[in-house]
Parts: structure tokens; sequence; C-alpha cells
């Protein structure tokens, strides 16, 4: 570590009264209608000619005619990593030097499918309806993990609902790469095969061609490739999530996180640089992240079965098994009984000993927690009658331990969770300006 990057090592990063959204006692509230996440594929659209919903303001983008925007999405890179970080990297310090660096908040839940699902649509999730990796489907009397695609209990989603839901039943809103085809506009999505076919993606990436990828290195070379090797409008959006899961496992202080943002920052760079100046000259490049890491302690995660005026008071399924908590540690949205037992859970979980926002359901609706408008039909059938929002620590249950075991931790309402960075620059400015 350089002297710079230990001196911003040593204060908070986040410490800065200019950065958008609202701060209420320690919790942020995503800036919707300006510098948040779920503006950036409005913001793209809008780049190569589209009207396409919400947009940054126009101090986020350099100015320019752009016929290829690349956008590079690194899941879990929080903004207080790039302030933390920005020495000692040089794709982080070049891009922001060549072009604009702007902090953005996520959306709430600051979860990867909430918040993936917005990048893919343009959407808040108060519009789209996905309120976080774990969802209760009223209407199939079953939760389900959904970006996965899978029945809590095991199985396949859609097996286990006799083909009824599809990935298209996940979210309410259209995909971003049908507007841009509609206007001519090619999109490629470059993502591991992992995640590249299933009913989530093929829903979430309708009008896109879709790349699966097997490492970091394929992932930079078919996006340089994209953007090489087109004739027409293009959008290339490539995502890559190890230094979300490296975060969850160790922590962003760790060296292992370090070492992760660091390969794939000089991975992105290196073929960055390869671009042929003839496709650079009209290409708008973005480095951006769709939420950040808090640093919890497992020892202290709170176990929901350790409260039985909580845990006993759960709504149950058909079946007669008690409904589990949807969400996430970060974002607990509770399912229960009847008002009597709401209130006796809200009461309990406001005197116990860690520190969370209590809401109920209807609360953090008309609060526009999860963005403002008229909520959709699928918020309001998902959100739970308590959603619970801890300060510093994860709140789960111990039937799924490996949440609780997580170290960099995401959902909810932190600084370091909501705080991400957006950068932009002209690419043909950027390559000049590391040969400069």
């Amino acid at each position: 570590m350089s002297d710079d990057d230990a001196d911003r090592a040593g204060s908070d990063p986040l410490a800065d009264p200019t950065l958008p959204g609202m701060r209420r006692d320690g919790y942020v509230f995503p800036d919707y209608e300006n510098y948040c996440f779920a503006n950036v594929p409005g913001t793209v659209a809008d780049v190569l000619g589209v009207e396409s919903g919400r947009r940054l303001p126009d101090d986020a983008v350099p100015s320019g005619d752009y016929s290829t925007v690349l956008v590079v999405l690194v899941d879990g890179f929080g903004l207080d990593q790039f302030r933390t970080r920005r020495a000692s990297i040089p794709l982080l310090d070049s891009l922001a030097t060549a072009g604009t660096s702007t902090p953005l908040t996520s959306v709430y839940p600051s979860e990867t499918a909430a918040a993936i699902t917005s990048v893919h649509t343009g959407a808040t999730p108060a519009e789209h309806g996905l309120l976080g990796w774990n969802l209760r489907l009223r209407d199939h009397d079953l939760t389900c993990e959904s970006l996965p695609f899978l029945a809590r209990e095991g199985g396949d989603l859609g097996e286990a609902t006799s083909g009824e839901v599809t990935g298209d039943d996940l979210f309410d809103a259209d995909p971003v790469y049908r507007d841009l085809s509609a206007a001519g506009v090619d999109s490629h999505v470059v993502q591991h095969t992992s995640i590249a076919d299933g009913p989530y993606s093929e829903a979430a990436t309708a009008g896109a061609t879709v790349h699966g990828v097997e490492s970091l290195p394929d992932l930079a070379v078919t996006a340089r490739r994209q953007v090489e090797t087109t004739d027409e409008p293009t959008y290339v959006y490539a995502y890559w999530s190890d230094v979300d899961s490296t975060s969850h496992a160790r922590g962003t202080d760790s060296d292992r996180y370090r070492a992760e943002l660091e390969t794939a920052c000089a991975t992105i760079e290196r073929e960055l640089a390869r671009i042929d100046p003839s496709a650079a000259e009209d290409t708008l490049v973005v480095l951006t992240a769709d939420h950040g890491h808090l640093n919890a302690d497992p020892a202290a995660a709170v176990d929901l079965e350790s409260y039985p005026e909580v845990w006993n008071a759960r709504d149950h399924h058909r079946t007669g098994k008690p409904v589990l908590p949807t969400g996430g540690p970060r974002n607990v949205h509770l399912h229960l009984r009847d008002g009597a037992s709401v209130q006796r859970a809200r009461e309990t979980l406001v005197e116990a000993s860690f520190d969370a926002r209590v809401l109920t359901g209807t609360e953090a609706l008309e609060a526009g927690l999860f963005g403002p408008g008229e909520p959709s039909d699928l918020l309001r059938a998902r959100v739970g009658d308590l959603v619970v929002v801890p300060r510093d620590r994860d709140v789960w249950f111990a039937g799924e331990q490996r949440k609780l075991d997580f170290v960099g931790t995401h959902g909810g309402q932190s600084p370091e969770e909501m705080y991400v960075p957006f950068l932009a620059a002209d690419l043909e400015t950027w390559q000049a300006s590391r040969t400069a």
C-alpha cells in the first residue's frame, strides 16, 4: 500500500456531506430521481440517442458523440473502496482523471438481485418488484431464491410450480435492451456461463445477445471484441461477480479482496488499452458497481431463532410449515400471522440488543424506500409485514448459517453498502492519457 493509500485508509472515505441521497441517523436513502444506480441504463440509452426512462444528471457523463457504450460492472465494489484504493490501482485513477467520477447511491435493498434487475430494466425495486435474493410467492405458497430460480426447500422453481412461474414472473419491467433494439442499437451482455442462461437471465436480458465466459480474461477479451467488431450503435454490458464473493468470505479489508479487485482492474485495463483506436474514438467506457460492502463481525450476527416472540409468530404455508424470512441478512422481511403478532414482534425487535430500523411493510412502501411512485402489485405481494434494516450486523437464522458467517455483507442502508462509484471516460481520451 502506498503512503497515499494508507492515508486514505486511515480516514473515513464516506465522510462527505456532498454525497447524494439523504442521510438520517447514519442510514442512507437512495437518490432515485438523480444520482442512483437504477438510472444507469437510461443514461446509456440517452447517450446512444434512445429515450428509455430516468437518466443520471448531465455531469455524470463526459460530453461527446458516442456510438458505442461499454459498461463494466464490478459487483460489490463500493465507493469507499474506490476512494481508498484509487491511488494504488491505475485503472481507477486513470478513468477518473480522464473522465468523470460520480458517486451514486444504490437502490434499496442494496442487494444484487434487486440492483441487477434495475440495471437490466432501468426500473426501481418499487417498479420491478424483485426485493432480494429470497422472495415470497404467495400465489404458489412458497419462497424461492430469485436469480438461481430455485424453490427455497430445494428443486427448480419451475418444477415446484408445475411450470407456472417463469423468469418473467420474477420482476415486472421490460429490459432496456428491447428499447435499444427497437431503435437500431445492438446490445451484448457478457457474464459468466454459470449465470448466462437460466430463466431469470433469459428474461432480464431479452433483446440482447448473451455471451457466456469462463474467466475474467475471457470476459475482458470478449467485451473488447464486441466493441471492436461492431458497425452499428452498440451497448456492451460486462458483469464480474468475484469481487463480491471474495468480500463475503473475507471482507473488504482483507488481502484477498485487495488482490481480487486489483486483478479485475488490471485485466480490464489491459483489454481497454488494446481496443483499436478507430473503435475507441466514439466509445464511452463506464466502470460502476451495484452496491458496496459493510464489514460485519460474524460472531455478532443475530440469529432470529433466538427470539421466540418473533420466530414463533411467523405466518404458515398451507402445508403447515412456517414461512421463512425473505430478503437477506441486511434486508429482512418477516411474514407474520396477524396484526397482534406484528405488533409483538416489532416491540421485541425494537427492544432487542442490536440496533435496527424496524418498519411495517406499509410504512416502508409509503416512505418510498423501494422507489418513487405507485408500488407495483408484485412489490405489495412480496414485502414483509415487518422490514428490518440492521445498522451494523447481519440478522438471519441458523437454518441458513452460511449467511450468518458473511464478513462482507450488503443489502442494508449503511454508507458502505449504499454508495458506489460511477466512472465514465471517453475511451480515446483515456487511451491517450495513458501514453502521454
